[in-house]
């Protein structure tokens, strides 16, 4: 079916899936990994987040891509290579997502220190009191919403700038200004990267999170794909958007078929203006993360690591909360550990949003049974929001993220093939040359893919 390209409407209209990105982003790598490195092991590793954070610009900018030219979500591009592919992938990616629920109980921590309530109880099970009471109280989100993604997207946006400007102010005492010199010269310089001498080997499985989570991570950043889908990028612009389920609405099915633009000097144009876009987004998302995570890692390095006290446990969002403390005293204190708790919430809640959608995508393209993406989307939700109020029991916080760590770094060796085959062999064959990315694009993005081999490879030797 031959469609208009639309107009890339304005840049700042359509920011948004950035601010998304980064705040989930910064549930896991920025808030509890890459301090626990810096806190336990001070600059050896400092030197490697800057580069594992910039890298998943080249794994965003294909997954945009992709909507952009299709109007579709990445998995209905995947399962266009064939199942034999496809369905082992899906499966991998189910097995990660079951775990969703350490996010939410790791703000459980943060809250439980904060509040003491319920009176009596072990860190446990006042951890599990509060993921519960978050877990159904935020899923209020996908009943009340209008449009879920714009109620998502403004809630991103006002934790990403209370936690960057909170992280500043703290980065300016004076304790912090005095490591500061010695932790930068570490964090711009990959080189300075080192394996310390008090290594444990149990922490292999954090290392290999931290660096899948110095942005999204393996499947999490296949979430991009379906944000930048409900936010219109390109093609896009045609696809339905997910209302509230109390928001009445006939339940739409939506035409499988592709849709293609023509190749005119116009359309042409049009596409150079969504590419721009869609770097300018990626970018700020990449940013966005890196200043976070680099912020969090300072003061761990400048604050923790002087007292050999990191995050971990039940207690894995508790000992951060010193951040603010050395600075604002015990009201400081009480600062972040809200901040906490919404900075691991919003991970959750974006996460649930996001998995629903990849699994409602995959469902609908194997077989919809006549029912809608809204109907699966909603299916998948309850069944992430059922999986997660009972994963928070099996396991600590950290114990649950790292599972999913852990499988990301595979996803991305896996997956990112796949990436290059769409976007730069089966897409140019359909849609209008220029839309063929440059060659420089296909080695950065081979070259990223062996870094993330060489993670793989380097985690399998070491723990085998």
């Amino acid at each position: 079916m031959i469609k208009r390209l639309p107009k890339m409407p304005g840049l700042w209209m359509m920011l948004g899936p950035a601010f998304v990105w980064a705040a989930i982003a910064q549930g896991s790598g920025e808030l509890i990994w890459w301090p626990y490195f810096s806190a336990k092991y001070g600059l050896a590793f400092v030197g490697l987040l800057l580069p594992a954070s910039m890298i998943q610009f080249f794994v965003n900018r294909e997954v945009s891509r992709y909507t952009a030219i299709t109007g579709k979500g990445i998995w209905s591009g995947f399962l266009s290579l064939g199942k034999y592919f496809t369905y082992p992938l899906f499966l991998l990616c189910f097995v990660n997502f079951l775990w969703l629920g350490g996010y939410a109980s790791a703000g459980g921590t943060a809250l439980f220190e904060l509040t003491s309530f319920p009176v009596g109880f072990t860190d446990r099970g006042g951890t599990l009191f509060w993921s519960y009471v978050l877990i159904i109280g935020f899923s209020g989100i996908f009943l009340f919403s209008k449009i879920i993604y714009k109620s998502l997207e403004n809630f991103m946006k006002i934790v990403s700038a209370v936690t960057v400007l909170g992280l500043i102010f703290s980065s300016l005492q004076p304790q912090v200004r005095i490591a500061a010199g010695e932790f930068f010269r570490s964090f711009f310089n990959p080189t300075s990267i080192r394996w310390p001498s008090t290594w444990e080997s149990s922490d292999s499985s954090h290392l290999v999170t931290a660096i899948a989570f110095a942005g999204m991570g393996g499947f999490l950043n296949l979430l991009y794909s379906y944000w930048m889908k409900d936010k219109g990028v390109g093609m896009a612009k045609y696809s339905t958007k997910i209302k509230g389920l109390l928001v009445k609405e006939e339940e739409i099915i939506e035409d499988s078929s592709d849709l293609i633009f023509e190749d005119t000097e116009e359309n042409k144009i049009k596409w150079a203006g969504w590419l721009r876009f869609l770097n300018f987004d990626s970018l700020l998302a990449i940013t966005i993360n890196a200043v976070t995570a680099g912020l969090t890692t300072l003061l761990a390095y400048a604050i923790l690591f002087p007292q050999g006290i990191f995050p971990t446990g039940w207690k894995i969002t508790v000992v951060q909360a010193q951040f603010f403390e050395s600075s604002l005293g015990y009201w400081g204190r009480i600062l972040f550990l809200l901040v906490a708790s919404a900075f691991m919430i919003d991970t959750w809640v974006g996460l649930v949003d996001g998995v629903a959608r990849q699994f409602a995508d995959f469902v609908v393209k194997v077989k919809s049974f006549g029912k809608s993406f809204r109907f699966w989307y909603y299916l998948w939700l309850l069944f992430l929001i059922l999986t997660s109020l009972i994963t928070i029991t099996f396991a600590q916080p950290g114990a649950l993220i790292t599972i999913v760590g852990v499988i990301s770094i595979f996803a991305f060796v896996f997956y990112i093939p796949a990436l290059w085959y769409l976007n730069y062999v089966k897409l140019p064959k359909i849609y209008p040359k220029f839309i063929k990315p440059k060659k420089w694009e296909s080695v950065t993005l081979w070259g990223t893919w062996l870094f993330y081999t060489l993670v793989a490879v380097g985690y399998l030797y070491i723990v085998f």
